[in-house]
Parts: structure tokens; C-alpha cells; sequence
């Protein structure tokens, strides 16, 4: 797991003692290792995530790693989500991913001026929704946005 995408689970509040061992085990394999990175790596998934906790901060302390901005965060899970979107081939899924790609944008960022289309895109996808009669796309057209959408973030952020 990239290191930017932990913290904003950790900024978000939703993060796991599971992220932060594949956190661990993401740098370990990449040959970044520290003593408390490499306690880290060995907790289980269900232990406690407060001595987990501990060995990250530990860990950050000596692998020099600082707390990235929230909006490095946020941009970089939206990549993680992008990504997802370029893998997947559920409609549904497809959808929620671009769902919540927007919910990311239009509520947590505050500089999204380079990610409007996905305001565009919600739209469209309430549109088939509701099943707008005057729309006059389908649904592939959308999934075909969606998808381009998600390359071109791909693109700007490697």
C-alpha cells in the first residue's frame, strides 16, 4: 500500500491494522526496511491496533517519513480508485468506484479544478438512474468516460 494512500485512510479515520501490515509489507518489498518496520510486518491482522499503531510511528521516526498533505492524500487514493476502475469490468462496480471518485472531488478537495469531468460524470450517472428519458447516452457511453477519465488521472499522476 502506498504510503500516501495510508495516511489518508489515517486522516479519514477508516484505517485498519490490515493496512498497516501490508503497509509494511509494501516497503519491505521494495527493500526499505527499519527495526520497527520490520515488527510491524509481523502483526497479524486482528491484533491490536493501537501496538500497531505505536510501530508505525516508529517506523515513520526512522524511515524519515513525514505526514504528506490531505490533499496529496486524497489525490493519491483517487489514483488507487482510478485504478480499480481501469481493472474492473462490473457495471456496478464501475459505477460506485466513479461514485466515489466524485465524492472525493467535490467534497474533500478543495483545488479539483483538474478533476471537473467527474462532476460531469455523477451527473450522467444519476441521469441513467433515474432513467432520464431526455438523456442520450447509454450506459456503455458512460462506462466509456468512466473509463477515460480514470487513464488521463492515471496518466497525470505517474
Amino acid at each position: 500500500m502506498e504510503t500516501n494512500i495510508l495516511f489518508y485512510k489515517i486522516q479519514k479515520g477508516t484505517v485498519s491494522t490490515e493496512d498497516y501490515v501490508n503497509w509494511s509489507h509494501s516497503l519491505l518489498e521494495k527493500d526499505v526496511t527499519s527495526p520497527s518496520l520490520n515488527i510491524l510486518s509481523s502483526f497479524l491482522f486482528d491484533d491490536n491496533i493501537f501496538e500497531v499503531e505505536l510501530y508505525f510511528k516508529r517506523a515513520l521516526d526512522e524511515l524519515v517519513i513525514k505526514e504528506p498533505t490531505f490533499e496529496i492524500c486524497a489525490r493519491a487514493y483517487i489514483g488507487l480508485l482510478a485504478n480499480r476502475i481501469i481493472k474492473a469490468n462490473d457495471h456496478k462496480e464501475i459505477f460506485n468506484l466513479a461514485d466515489m471518485i466524485f465524492q472525493v472531488v467535490a467534497i474533500e478537495l478543495d483545488n479539483s479544478d483538474d478533476l471537473f469531468a467527474w462532476f460531469e460524470i455523477s451527473e450522467w450517472i444519476d441521469r441513467l438512474d433515474y432513467d432520464d428519458k431526455s438523456f442520450v447516452l447509454n450506459e456503455e457511453d458512460v462506462i466509456s468516460r468512466i473509463k477515460n477519465e480514470a487513464e488521463i488521472l492515471l496518466r497525470l499522476n505517474h
